[in-house]
């Protein structure tokens, strides 16, 4: 009888030490957790500007994926966003004095379109497989819709008004 008592107290004991042994990694962590935040905190300067031309944000293999910036000849600031095979596939941006957003295929291409004027009249253009615009929707500066259907060559198809 003496042996199963001393026997349930050395498994008493050995639980107790596992116990403290847990807390002690579980504050010892806490430590760590509170001394690199803090350092993370005073490496970081509070209300700092960031500033650059342009934004690249490459994938694991090197290509670009994202970028944010001016065009080459700084008329339009755009992010564009890229596929793996590196084609633009969306862009949302300014151009000179309008906003836009066109979505392009997997070659590149634009294929809808989507734009506000400077004078702010918006605009909704599908283009074909070979980027040409054939259908614009929009309204007029006066707020007048309109709709031009445009043939292979550009041109007028019909439209209305």
């Amino acid at each position: 009888m003496g042996d199963e008592r001393l026997e349930a107290v050395l498994r008493r004991v050995e639980d107790l030490e596992a116990d403290v042994r847990r807390w002690r990694r579980a504050a010892m962590a806490l430590v760590l957790s509170a001394v690199a935040l803090t350092t993370l905190g005073a490496a970081v300067p509070r209300g700092r500007v960031v500033e650059a031309q342009k934004f690249v944000l490459k994938d694991a293999a090197g290509r670009v994926r994202a970028e944010l910036g001016p065009s080459d000849n700084n008329k339009s600031i755009a992010l564009r966003f890229r596929d793996e095979a590196s084609f633009s596939r969306l862009v949302l941006g300014i151009e000179e004095e309008s906003s836009l957003l066109v979505l392009h295929d997997k070659t590149g291409r634009p294929r809808v379109g989507l734009v506000t004027l400077a004078q702010g009249a918006p605009g909704f253009t599908f283009y074909d497989t070979t980027g040409r615009a054939r259908v614009e929707l929009g309204v007029s500066r006066d707020g007048e819709p309109g709709i031009v259907v445009r043939d292979a060559r550009g041109g007028s198809a019909w439209k209305a008004p």
